[in-house]
Formats: structure tokens, C-alpha cells, sequence
């Protein structure tokens, strides 16, 4: 048995995985789906104050008081960096890093950087304009669910220490193929697929748009499945 610990990107929370928690579940394995402060079900603890490193923070206190050791730990879209930073901190504990469809940071650099300039500048607008100039709004058409983000999750550059030890967990990046040449995330997730490539990292492709969890979440249990030991 596996134990997988799935984090959900922008705006979303542990919920947003579900339909892949459940097919994992399905095969036998252990999965965790934690919730960043302040949003999903955590919405109500929604401050200025939260930052990338209060995720990171959320994530490291599941594995302490859950004792996780051997992780397969994926993280969508923005989480990349908050498994970078896990992986940072607690390598020993971690089996396996999963980037899917994810932001790959490097030292000192924060999600707005890997967005691109284009990008960032228009998420600034938006905040501006309909998130009271600290939070990155949700799109409710999406799903009502969607909770607004704090910037400062965005803003702030992730800081890196432990680079040979998280250098040697091994790690796969997933990237979805049918993104729009202008999305949102494509300058981040080709940037991502990039440094995969140099590193030697193992490389998959799915045939979906950003949110294969959605789209596709038999397609990605059974390629996550395909990466537990035998």
C-alpha cells in the first residue's frame, strides 16, 4: 500500500481532488487531500497574512501528526511550489514528487514569476479590480466552491536550502497537452516541463486541458498507480 498526499491548485481545496482521491482510495491505498488555510472548508481563517510559506506549513503539519513517512506527494498547478518547499524541508519523508501540470520554482523565485509577465501583470489587474488588492478571485462559473487566494501565496519567492537531498527524491512531471497557447498557466507548465526534461525527471502526457483531475481522473489515477513500487 501507497500512501499519496494530492494537493489541489489556485483557489481550490481538498475537495477538488476528490474524484482522484477516490479511485486511489479504490486501489488500496492511503490518500490525504489537506486544505490550505483559508480556503475551502478553511475559508473561514481567510487573512492578509497567509503566504507560500503558510502552505507549506499546512502541508508539513499533515505529515507530523499524521506520521507520513514514504509520500508520493503530487501537487497541481501552484502546489508545485509548495512540494518544493515541502520536499525542502522534510526529504527524508517524502518517496516521490509528482509536478502535475505544476510550477517547478528554483530558489528564490515566486508562482508570479513562472506565470510570465504577461500573466502576472493581468492577475495584478484583477486583484485590483475585483479582489480588494489582496486576493486572486475565483471563478465561480467553474464551481461555487472556488475560494478567493490571498497574493501573497503568488507573491512571495520560496527559499531553498536543502538542494541535494531534495535533488535525489525522485520525481515525474505531468503535462497536459490541450492548454490554450494563451492560458493562464502554459507559460508556467512549459517552463515546468522544461527543467523536468533537463533534470532526467520521468515525463508523462495527458490529452486534457489544466484540471486533469476533472477531466480525466481515471486516466491520472492509472498513470499515478503505474509509479507506486511493485
Amino acid at each position: 500500500m501507497a500512501t499519496f498526499v494530492l494537493l489541489a491548485g489556485a483557489t481550490a481545496a481538498g475537495w477538488y481532488m476528490r474524484p482522484l482521491a477516490t479511485r486511489l482510495r479504490q486501489a488500496g491505498h492511503e490518500v490525504y487531500t489537506p486544505t490550505y488555510t483559508g480556503l475551502g472548508e478553511r475559508s473561514h481563517l481567510l487573512t492578509r497574512e497567509i503566504d507560500l510559506e503558510t502552505c507549506i506549513r499546512d502541508v508539513l503539519q499533515v505529515f507530523h501528526y499524521e506520521d507520513l513517512r514514504d509520500v508520493i506527494l503530487v501537487g497541481k498547478s501552484f502546489s508545485g511550489m509548495v512540494i518544493t518547499g515541502v520536499a525542502d524541508r522534510i526529504p527524508e519523508r517524502i518517496g516521490q514528487l509528482v509536478y502535475l501540470d505544476a510550477a517547478v520554482p528554483d530558489d528564490g523565485q515566486s508562482l508570479l514569476d513562472l506565470l510570465g509577465a504577461d500573466v502576472a501583470a493581468a492577475l495584478s489587474e484583477l486583484v485590483q479590480a475585483y479582489g480588494d488588492g489582496w486576493l486572486v478571485p475565483a471563478d465561480p462559473s467553474v464551481d461555487p466552491r472556488l475560494s478567493p487566494q490571498p497574493l501573497r501565496t503568488a507573491e512571495q519567492p520560496l527559499r531553498l536550502h536543502a538542494h541535494a537531498a531534495r535533488a535525489a527524491i525522485p520525481a515525474t512531471y505531468i503535462f497536459c497537452t490541450n492548454k490554450p497557447a494563451t492560458g493562464v498557466a502554459t507559460h508556467m507548465t512549459l517552463d515546468g516541463r522544461e527543467k523536468a526534461q533537463s533534470r532526467g525527471w520521468r515525463y508523462f502526457e495527458l490529452p486534457t486541458d489544466h484540471e486533469p483531475e476533472q477531466e480525466a481522473p481515471d486516466a491520472l489515477a492509472s498513470l499515478l498507480l503505474s509509479l507506486v513500487p511493485g
